[in-house]
């Protein structure tokens, strides 16, 4: 890390600075995460990304730089802290240039297809599954060219049992408790990311028999999924071209075994279509990309949300305060089950919202929850707490707890 300079920073999860290299001047996003924030994740997972990208050399994934642990030194306050230089995708966030600019037509959604494909058959030839595609995981470089993130989840292995990943984007083997092929589940995973670019939404909540649009698929009527799908558009069925809709059902195709591979994606009519010219490329782009600008900053400029909630809620609930404080608190004699690593994932954050304030904000969160949720108290729990760190980040943490 001493190779590097910082010069400008934004706060996430992690510290995430944007450096340059002092020798080459090529410039990096650094992620730094401090000894106290190493504490409540999982380093063994950013280690094994960092494993990861390590082989890796495609235009269409991310590029690391450099990693590993060093001491950061903060006026005469010296700390070891773990530290990632990666490649600067200055485009942004496929998600962002989605839902703020809207839906891209099928010629562009065609574009940038033909990178993810590119991308991700070339992570699959050099033996490693993605796990996690989403939009959320898709940036975009200076030229708006596609760019594959975050490998915190990519496997080595033929066959995984795991279920890893972001729920509402898991293919459907993982969520019916098979072991499965990582490689299969990317191929799910590249069309939720395709539909998602031409519709603006996603095609559904789950991918189980329950969900109201994924059951098309599980009883081979994908013509009632299109039918529900382009009933809220304003051009109709017209939206989405057969083409499209066809490549798409193979790739959401319940039975992964039923599943295109790349050579047959290629070989797919919709594939196979007009495409964008770099330069028609990167002058939409760079429109959309003044939109979400002038957007980001407008959100930036607003005041912090205010959550209030009714002191009431907590009566007749097992709870602490935001101070931590045992004094007015039942304490309950149950075994909590432990849960896998993963789950910390989606129930851990950190904020630069106050103490108070998140607090707030959880409490409300939770009552509605519990509202909704209906569950033995002797057997569930639903626990929200938050913790300062360094007093400059809270800490939160919301779970439903399965007691034994």
């Amino acid at each position: 890390m001493a190779k590097y300079c910082k010069y400008a920073k934004a706060k996430f999860m992690f510290s995430v600075y944007l450096g340059k290299h002092i020798e080459t001047k090529k410039k990096a996003a650094i992620k730094i995460i401090k000894p106290e924030i190493m504490e409540n994740i999982d380093m063994g997972q950013i280690e094994k990304e960092v494993d990861v990208l390590k082989t890796l050399d495609h235009d269409n994934i991310t590029r690391l730089l450099d990693a590993g642990y060093a001491d950061l030194k903060v006026r005469s306050k010296t700390s070891e802290v773990y530290h990632i230089a990666l490649e600067v995708a200055k485009g942004g966030e496929l998600f962002d240039f989605i839902s703020v600019t809207g839906e891209f037509s099928e010629d562009e959604c065609r574009y940038y297809f033909h990178q993810l494909v590119d991308g991700m058959e070339y992570l699959h030839s050099v033996g490693y599954s993605h796990r996690d595609l989403k939009t959320e995981n898709i940036l975009l470089d200076k030229h708006y060219n596609l760019v594959i993130a975050d490998f915190g989840y990519a496997s080595g292995k033929d066959k995984n049992t795991t279920a890893v990943g972001t729920e509402d984007y898991m293919a459907p083997e993982i969520l019916r408790g098979d072991d499965y092929q990582g490689k299969v589940v990317d191929i799910f995973g590249m069309g939720l990311i395709l539909f998602m670019m031409r519709a603006r939404g996603k095609a559904f909540m789950s991918a189980r028999p329950s969900d109201d649009y994924y059951r098309n698929f599980c009883v081979n009527k994908p013509y009632k999924f299109w039918s529900m799908q382009s009933s809220s558009k304003e051009d109709g069925e017209n939206h989405f071209s057969e083409e499209f809709k066809d490549l798409v059902n193979l790739l959401f195709a319940n039975n992964p075994t039923h599943r295109l591979t790349f050579s047959e994606i290629k070989e797919h009519p919709w594939y196979n279509g007009a495409l964008p010219t770099q330069d028609e490329i990167e002058t939409s782009f760079a429109e959309r990309k003044q939109i979400l600008s002038e957007q980001l900053e407008s959100q930036a400029s607003e005041e912090a949300a205010h959550h209030e909630y009714d002191p009431e809620i907590f009566e007749g609930r097992v709870h602490r305060g935001i101070e931590l404080d045992a004094e007015d608190s039942q304490v309950l004699e149950r075994q909590e089950m432990e849960y896998d690593s993963d789950f910390k994932r989606y129930t851990e954050f950190f904020s630069t919202s106050s103490l108070e304030e998140l607090w707030n904000c959880l409490a409300t969160y939770v009552n509605d929850l519990t509202k909704d949720i209906s569950f033995a108290e002797e057997e569930y729990g639903v626990i929200a707490k938050v913790s300062k760190i360094e007093g400059k980040h809270s800490f939160a943490n919301l779970s439903i707890l399965s007691y034994i």
